[in-house]
């Protein structure tokens, strides 16, 4: 594979990260604000990074069960163009859920006494963020691990995301409170890349 072939599929990675999780970092960047600590932002981070591993890991199982698919770029195209269309006109149901989970854990940590227990609720806090809207992450990698044929530089593209996710999640947390419909600015993204997957342009 050459070095424009890599290169390519980094970014698609890391393009499809943001495509299906901008409303993701607009929640991080909601988590930090309700926890100020730097210690605890820090595990939250830990958490979301190991979410992000564990997708990554199913999608690359996922990816290689339907490599020997036909007609791969269609079904991958054509699934990412329906994860889309469904973010763009219910990706609301999806930040309200995530913003359930949130609130659920915690309120479970203000009643821990013990350090330890009160630092793996964090970590789990941001494995719930993650995981709270991330099946439509994992099928969005494994259909493109599917259809490129590759996963290492698109999970590489992934995991680059998810550090520069959470930098600007800590560094705007204000203004990302802020930030209207990021679910459809992430649907939209979402459609081109099928789109030119199918067309076999990516």
């Amino acid at each position: 594979m050459g070095f424009i072939e890599t290169f390519t599929l980094l970014m698609i990675g890391f393009v499809a990260f943001f495509a299906t999780g901008i409303d993701d970092t607009v929640a991080y960047a909601s988590s930090y604000l309700n926890n100020k600590r730097r210690d605890h932002k820090k595990l939250i981070s830990l958490g979301i990074i190991i979410g992000t591993f564990m997708a990554l890991a199913i999608a690359i199982f996922a990816g290689s069960l339907m490599a020997s698919i036909p007609s791969k770029h269609l079904i991958g195209g054509a699934v990412l163009v329906t994860l889309g269309l469904l973010s763009f006109v219910h990706g609301k149901g999806a930040q309200k859920q995530k913003k359930a989970h949130f609130t659920k854990i915690k309120e479970n940590l203000k009643y821990s006494k013990s350090s330890h227990k009160t630092n793996f609720k964090f970590i789990g806090l941001g494995m719930v963020l993650f995981f709270a809207t991330g099946i439509d992450d994992i099928i969005a990698y494994s259909n493109l691990i599917m259809a490129k044929g590759s996963w290492m530089a698109i999970c590489s593209g992934v995991v680059l995301a998810t550090f520069v996710s959470l930098i600007i999640a800590n560094s705007l947390e204000e203004k990302l409170k802020k930030f209207s419909h990021p679910e459809r600015i992430g649907g939209v993204m979402m459609i081109i890349i099928g789109i030119l997957l199918a067309l076999k342009i990516l």
